[in-house]
């Protein structure tokens, strides 16, 4: 066949994700674009979903053919997952979406104190601006954070993969002119990570046995849908929120690992994160271990341990998890735009 037949191939490193600390004031409405000014570095692979609900006529009698003859569009739902080494920003934001709450204090780095909004089901909706290829420019409307985990590595940054579910809205189209990159990203290091534990308010560091370890929120977030809404939902609804931990310790001569299992003590466990002049809190105020399974790393014996949401508890009012996030981002997370 006669040619030619070059085109332009898309590179996934040209691709880019454009957030705001900001959520939406309103359900259906995305940010405006003067308000959306993160550009965000992430894993190039992650895909901006528009799922359809279908419906057709295959399984009905009386058309003269066992085939579909009609089909019919009844509903579209939206997603988004993606992968991305921890800035001290993003921690923050995902955080932030996760848990529902943040209280700002500070002139510089500013702290961020967050929390779970035990006070509405309606969770917080981002904006996600994405540019695929150098023609498709989009934003996702009403993204809900489903799931986050946090995973704290023995080198290297600490990483997050964070899960949304959407109404089925978008907005084709550019935003405006596409943020500056910051000028640098404050990484967060998981070589930076002290994990400790122990008795509610004497909790023991476990440096140089900590060996890796992980965090995980899911919200529970569906696209709330009912008749009468047309083809898309009315905003991200949140279910029951669960919260697990993992770690990885290496195992001592003098063991204190298996008695906290064997007697079901109540422990503290937080995990604590100071890269330059960004910190990161991570703190389970109660809980109790549901697993504590020997394992091996090498040549070295370790314990591998974790909490999930039957045995970590919020006591007194002291919360399941609470989070802090120290860093340069001068307003509070989640303010409406």
């Amino acid at each position: 066949m006669p040619g030619p037949y070059n085109f332009e191939f898309q590179k996934i490193t040209a691709r880019n994700l454009v957030l705001s600390a900001n959520k939406q004031a309103a359900y259906n409405t995305a940010i405006a674009g003067a308000s959306m000014t993160r550009r965000q570095k992430f894993d190039g692979s992650a895909v901006g979903e528009l799922k359809q609900t279908r419906y057709s006529d295959k399984a009905m009698a009386g058309k003269g053919t066992e085939f579909a003859t009609q089909g019919l569009i009844t509903g579209w739902d939206s997603a988004f997952t993606f992968k991305a080494d921890a800035d001290d920003w993003l921690l923050g934001w995902a955080l932030a979406f996760a848990m529902g709450k943040d209280v700002t204090t500070g002139a510089g780095p500013y702290l961020h104190t967050l929390s779970f909004d035990e006070t509405t089901v309606q969770a917080p909706a981002a904006s996600i601006y994405l540019q695929d290829t150098a023609a498709v420019f989009w934003t996702l409307v009403d993204m809900g954070l489903a799931d986050l985990t946090i995973t704290f590595p023995a080198r290297g940054p600490i990483t997050l993969s964070m899960s949304f579910v959407g109404t089925g809205i978008w907005v084709d189209g550019v935003i405006g002119a596409l943020p500056a990159l910051p000028a640098a990203y404050a990484y967060m290091l998981g070589s930076d990570v002290v994990f400790s534990i122990g008795a509610h308010g004497a909790t023991v560091s476990k440096i140089g046995r900590f060996m890796s370890g992980s965090i995980k929120i899911s919200t529970g977030v569906k696209n709330h849908t009912a008749p009468g809404l047309g083809l898309y939902g009315a905003f991200p609804l949140t279910g029951l929120r669960k919260v697990s931990f993992s770690a990885t310790i290496a195992a001592s001569s003098a063991e204190d690992i298996r008695p906290i299992f064997d007697t079901n003590e109540l422990q503290e466990v937080n995990f604590t994160g100071t890269s330059g002049t960004s910190i990161v809190a991570l703190d389970f105020p109660y809980c109790n271990l549901k697993t504590t399974k020997l394992g091996a790393s090498g040549n070295s014996v370790v314990w591998q341990i974790d909490g999930d949401e039957t045995t970590i508890f919020n006591q007194g009012g002291s919360g399941v998890l609470n989070a802090a996030v120290t860093n340069s981002q001068a307003t509070a997370y989640l303010i409406g735009a």
